[in-house]
Parts: structure tokens; sequence; C-alpha cells
């Protein structure tokens, strides 16, 4: 009979990818993660940076998602402090604004309740606007609320959770691909980019916004599901930022300001994207709706385009639906080509926040088809 080289092989190295190695190296499960350019290069590295519940996802109403979101914040602040921090972020309510203060306010206590406590939040009193929020414009301006969430750096996350799955006996590969992937019926045989043939049990299509793309080069086909794919771009200007400011762009939609690299970083925008992930990037009219919406809410210090030092964007994979971006399902889809022993499994969509718990179940559904050497969870495993 043949014998397979390894149990696992996992295909992507952005943070979910990462994720599913860590959980199935620290079981003992023998895993190799292949990348075809280097860790976090994709949408891992291109977020906006935050570990949160998503305090938008309450006007969908889905309170689980945030729930889970939230959970995951406080295990992360604990396993990863110095990767994951715990900030206070604020919300300025202008005349005409889509969501007025009780509105906000509501949301806010919704969110400290999902919490168990742990997202406290404050109205500020204009005395402290000024020194709260320096530099923000006060024509118009009606309340100012704050309240606590998290920041982290997206990619040094990725590689840590890479590290730590390492350290457990993973193999990974950067700068390789998989050119073809065929199943026998009992293992799989994956050809790679840089020559070698690849025996396994399992495999784990963690492509991210390459995963209808990496399905194609698996016979048989798959399980796969119509995804939209849509950008969220980002810009890096050249002045100090006030703080963390989670406000609405001219249109409605939800805008950041926070520090970076002693920078300010400014997003996200909500573009639907049709094309090779590889050549995203931010459009002009992103760059000028980011720009817009900076300079009006700091006036007295106005960037334009020879102020931007940086621009990225990553794209977010969505279940292919009508209408707008916003309205589609943020929820994590891990299809299998058999639920009760999966030989393969591919991962649609996730958030940067949950990726741990994702990465689990997809470990359980593993369990079904190889049992594993020993049990063991990564609700203790300390990232460095």
């Amino acid at each position: 009979m043949k014998q397979p080289d390894i149990d696992i092989l996992i295909i992507g190295g952005g943070i979910y990818g990462c994720g599913v190695a860590q959980a199935a190296s620290v079981c003992g499960y023998r895993t190799m993660l292949v990348e075809q350019r280097t860790l976090a290069s994709g949408t891992s590295s291109q977020s906006t940076k935050l570990i949160h519940g998503g305090l938008r996802y309450l006007e969908q109403f889905n309170l689980k998602l945030v729930y889970e979101g939230l959970s995951e914040r406080e295990r992360l602040l604990k396993l990863a402090p110095k990767l994951v921090t715990r900030e206070w972020f604020h919300i300025p309510i202008y005349e005409g604004s889509k969501r007025p203060p009780w509105m906000v306010a509501a949301g806010l206590l919704l969110y400290f309740i999902l919490s168990g406590g742990r997202s406290r939040f404050k109205w500020l009193s204009k005395t402290d606007w000024a020194t709260a929020v320096p530099g923000l414009t006060r024509e118009g301006l009606r309340a100012v609320l704050a309240y606590e969430d998290a920041s982290t750096d997206d990619a040094a996350l990725t590689r840590a959770v890479a590290a730590s799955a390492q350290s457990f006996g993973c193999n990974i590969r950067e700068e390789t691909r998989v050119k073809r992937a065929v199943y026998d019926g009992s293992l799989w045989t994956v050809e790679l980019s840089d020559g070698h043939q690849i025996k396994a049990k399992i495999l784990v299509n963690a492509g991210g916004p390459w995963v209808n793309r990496v399905s194609e080069t698996i016979e048989p086909t798959p399980p796969g599901m119509g995804l939209q794919l849509v950008q969220g771009s980002h810009l890096l200007l050249n002045r100090p930022s006030p703080g963390y400011i989670y406000t609405e762009s001219l249109d409605g939609r939800v805008m950041f300001f926070r520090p970076w690299k002693n920078k300010t970083l400014a997003g996200t925008t909500e573009t639907a994207f049709d094309g090779d992930p590889a050549n995203a990037k931010p459009t002009e009219s992103e760059i000028n709706d980011i720009l817009t919406t900076y300079n009006h809410y700091f006036p007295e210090n106005p960037c334009g385009k020879l102020d931007i030092f940086l621009t990225f964007c990553g794209l977010r994979v969505l279940p292919k639906s009508e209408g707008v971006a916003f309205g589609s399902s943020r929820e994590t889809v891990i299809l299998t080509d058999n639920d009760k022993q999966p030989s393969y499994l591919a991962i649609y969509g996730g958030k940067l926040t949950t990726y741990r718990k994702e990465s689990e179940k997809v470990l359980k559904l593993i369990m079904r088809s190889i049992d594993p050497p020993h049990q063991r969870s990564t609700r203790d495993i300390q990232l460095s």
C-alpha cells in the first residue's frame, strides 16, 4: 500500500492557513504548509489591523459573530500581549450623521454586554473633545463616545502563529505553489512548483482570495461555492494620528483612522473586485474618497496625494449574493468532500480575529478521518 509522506497538506500561508497548521501540529499531525509567495503576503498583512468583535455587525443583528469575535479578542490579548493591545476608540457624531448618539450608545451597551463587561464605553464631555481627539473638526459635532477594542500587527501575528506551528514540527515552504493535486481514493499526490511530489492524507485549501483558483488544480474537482471578492483599501498618510477613530465616510460607510508606523492609517472601502488577486490595488475613486473623508474630519491639517506614504488593499472573500457587499455574511464557511470522513477541506471567508476558533473547527473535521496522536488545543499556546 502507498504510504503518505505527511498527514495534512495546507495550501495558503495567510492567517487561516497558519492557524490550521498550528492547530494540527500541536496535536501531533505530520503537517506541511505551502505558500506561493511569502507568509501573510496577501490580505493577512493588508487589513485595518484590528482585533475586534465588529461593532458594525450589530447592524446586521449578527450577535453570534460579534460574541465570538469578542471572546477571541480576549483570548488573543492573553496569548499575544506584545502583538495584541487594548485601545480606546473614539466615535464622533455630527449633525446629519447616519447613526445618532442614542443609537451608537445602545450599540456600545450591547457590545459591552456581549464582551462580558470587557469593552467599557463612555460619553466624553465637551471639555474633553479637543484633548481626546486633537485636530478633529468641531463644526456640527454633537457628541463623542469612546469604547475599548484591540489593535494588532496582522502580518506579525500571522508569522507568530506560523512560528508556533513550526515549533511543533510543521514544515513550511514559502515561494512554493501547488501545480496539481490528484486524489486516488486514499491519498493525495501533490506536485509542487519546486519539483517535489508529496503524498498526503488530507488536503486543506486555505487560499483566501485564491481559494477557487487553487481548486482548479485539484482532481477530481472538489466542492466549491460562488464568491465575490471585495477589496478594502487603505492609505498610510504622512500625518501623526490623533488616536483610534471610528467614524463614517461621507457616504455613510464605516471609516477608521488609526496610528500605524508613526503615521495615520485610513480606511477602509468596499469595492467589488474581479481579476487576479495579485493585482489588487486601490482605485483612484477609493483614494479620493478616503482623502476627502480625512480632510472633512481634519480640515486644519489636510492631506493630498503627495502626502500618501503607502497604499494597500486586502480582499475579503464573501459568498456570492445580490446587493451591497456590506450585507453579505462574514461567517466562515468550511466545505468538505465528505462531512463524515473528509479528505479535502476548503476555507471560505473569515475574520482575522476569529482565525484560531475557526482553525479548531477545521481540525475537528480532520479528526473524523485521522485520529490525532494526542489531544491539545491552541487555547493555551502563547504567541511570541
